[in-house]
């Protein structure tokens, strides 16, 4: 008859009770192991080419926990009211709920959770997933609506030695930089010219819909105009949604001539950046690598590129959406995936503090340094590894000791001499 399995003949119940005693403290000891340590770390990030890496992500946070701290006092001087049931910490990073620039609803769960200095270590972590490494270029694209992520996103640059062309727009959904003394063109400039930015923006938009405040009041554009205008930069004013992609594209490419940019970051739901919010919903959030042409996600059109690049929109005239397919999301985040380039998207700010191991509508004051984010290298999974070896090595000793060991066994008492007390092979 042929061999089944083996089985030893006899396990004493003492064996069986040492197996799961040992299971269980060995589950035990890897809860309460430490999931950082230093020398792990230091490995990971040599790994990544950026040993220091830690210490960058501490700066980037430590600078952003400044900029806020800086924009609190500003909007204390200008008088603005900071409710406390819209901004329990005080922060000063969350707009009013509606105001003349406001160009959209806002989630206020999103923007309170986006108020942690420790997305910065967030955006480095992404930046270093996408490969990106000292000294290298990469674009920026933001919009007023998550002005806290927008800092953390220029620090986390600074903070690895980037180079960063940056295009952004001046409008703000709900609960953002959309008080009308205070947007993001303002903050912009007092972050800069307070030394804690090293970095401006090339141009700024209007931002809003088609990127150029389109359906909005004039006196909102007045507005939009008058913060540009404050912040001495030139407005990119295009004509449509295509021109506003156009011109932005041709900005980062003449900034950079011959070089080439290793990532494309998108902050918030800029039409002409990311496609709006239906861009944002096809792409979702973190880092959205390009596929190549022989990819099997890409040839069977499952890709979030592929998606967004045959996103629909229905309208009145067009319940279907047909007619807009393949241009829905035509976008510069879409542009930047088909010519090879990765894309950061910071959007969908909850599911990213859940991944990140950060607190989400936090009511206090969050530190730098605060967060799961640093943790580079979790010490547990290896350790879980050796566990397992280590339970797998003790059954088989206990199941199916070596000759060795059973004759040691024997001299000195631990089986008995007959042949059902011996592990044997089963049929």
């Amino acid at each position: 008859m042929k061999k089944l399995y083996y089985r030893p003949q006899k396990i004493s119940s003492a064996s069986l009770l040492f197996l799961a005693a040992l299971s269980i403290a060995v589950v035990i000891v890897l809860r309460h192991a430490p999931s950082r340590s230093q020398g792990l770390e230091r490995l990971a990030g040599k790994a990544m080419h950026v040993p220091d890496l830690e210490q960058r992500m501490l700066r980037a946070s430590e600078r952003t926990a400044q900029a806020f701290e800086a924009i609190h006092c500003q909007r204390v001087s200008l008088g603005h009211k900071m409710l406390k049931v819209h901004d329990p910490a005080n922060t000063g990073m969350i707009g009013p709920s509606m105001s003349m620039v406001t160009s959209l609803p806002g989630h206020l769960d999103a923007k309170l959770t986006s108020v942690n200095p420790n997305f910065a270590a967030v955006a480095i972590r992404l930046l270093v997933d996408a490969g990106v490494r000292p000294g290298d270029r990469i674009a920026i694209g933001c919009t007023g609506s998550f002005p806290a992520l927008d800092i953390a996103v220029y620090t986390a640059a600074e903070a690895m030695d980037l180079r960063p062309v940056i295009i952004s727009s001046a409008a703000s959904s709900q609960f953002g930089a959309n008080s009308p003394d205070m947007m993001w063109p303002d903050m912009e400039k007092l972050l800069y010219e307070q030394g804690i930015i090293q970095h401006r923006s090339e141009m700024i938009s209007r931002g809003g819909f088609q990127d150029r405040a389109a359906g909005m009041s004039k006196d909102t554009l007045e507005l939009l105009d008058a913060s540009i205008h404050r912040s001495g930069l030139p407005l990119m004013d295009s004509t449509s949604d295509d021109d506003a992609i156009e011109r932005r594209m041709l900005v980062y490419a003449q900034a950079v001539e011959d070089e080439t940019y290793t990532v494309y970051i998108n902050v918030g739901g800029g039409d002409a950046s990311v496609g709006g919010t239906i861009g944002n919903d096809v792409l979702g959030e973190g880092l959205i690598r390009p596929m190549s042409k022989l990819s099997p996600r890409r040839l069977l059109g499952i890709g979030r590129e592929t998606a967004a690049a045959t996103a629909r929109v229905a309208t009145e005239d067009d319940p279907t959406g047909e007619s807009s397919a393949g241009t829905a999301t035509d976008c510069v985040a879409t542009r930047f995936l088909a010519s090879g380039v990765p894309v950061i998207n910071m959007i969908n700010v909850v599911k990213m503090a859940d991944v990140y191991g950060l607190p989400i509508c936090s009511t206090e004051t969050i530190r730098p340094g605060e967060g799961g984010v640093y943790t580079i290298a979790d010490l547990r999974r290896p350790l879980a590894v050796l566990g397992i070896v280590f339970i797998m090595l003790s059954t088989l000793l206990v199941v199916r000791p070596p000759a060795r060991l059973v004759d040691a066994g024997k001299r000195r008492g631990w089986f008995g001499d007959d042949a059902k007390s011996q592990p044997q092979w089963m049929v």
